[in-house]
């Protein structure tokens, strides 16, 4: 990543649902937070940068091009052309016609729904816990082996640090809860930043 003055950009490579390495660009740290967010919810498929510029006519009747952020693809199959913007500007009525020329010319074209995204839509425990999962992608058998038995044995709420101190393996194994976590072997017991304070219990089996 790079940044300066009013500026940041660059790559973030994640694991695709895949499980292979795919690289993902951004022009903003508003564009990285929604990103992250986008590739951690439970519903991602795919997110798409670099869209090719879309033709459509602006409110003063000229052609123009939209350039979208991303595209963001569910398990679904549902499509979102998203426009990163700060809040300032897509609040002002200009904007908002602008996109609505743009959502036209869109949706039933490239996607099925058309979003702005500001910083006022990151939601900061999603971001955290978002980047978390990022940090953690990287699987070690043996930790999530021990993390993974034990969660069985679990009968009750418990915080991460006081799990990992019964089964003796403290801090060197909290990544692998967080992997536990996202993976539905244990669950938050009430939604939060994921700490070493928080408390986890064993995911409930449908």
């Amino acid at each position: 990543m790079k940044s300066s003055k009013g500026h940041f950009v660059g790559e973030l490579v994640y694991d695709n649902i895949n499980g292979r390495p795919q690289r993902l660009g951004f022009g903003s740290y508003t564009e990285f937070k929604v990103a992250i967010c986008l590739i951690y919810r439970d519903d991602f498929a795919d997110l798409e940068e670099q869209l090719a510029p879309l033709p459509f006519t602006h409110p003063t009747g000229r052609a123009s091009s939209h350039f979208f952020d991303f595209r963001y693809t569910t398990k679904g199959g549902q499509r979102i052309c998203i426009s990163v913007k700060p809040e300032r500007i897509a609040k002002t009525f200009v904007y908002q016609q602008v996109i609505d020329s743009v959502r036209a010319a869109a949706v039933g074209n490239i996607c099925d729904v058309v979003a702005t995204v500001t910083e006022r839509n990151i939601n900061p425990v999603e971001l955290h816990n978002a980047e978390l999962y990022h940090a953690a992608r990287k699987p070690d058998p043996v930790f999530d082996a021990v993390i993974l038995e034990a969660l069985n044995d679990l009968d009750g709420p418990v915080s991460i640090n006081q799990f990992l101190s019964d089964i003796g393996v403290y801090g060197g194994g909290f990544f692998s809860v967080v992997r536990a976590i996202r993976a539905g072997h244990a669950r938050l017991f009430v939604p939060e930043e994921i700490r070493g304070k928080t408390l986890i219990e064993r995911a409930r089996v449908a």
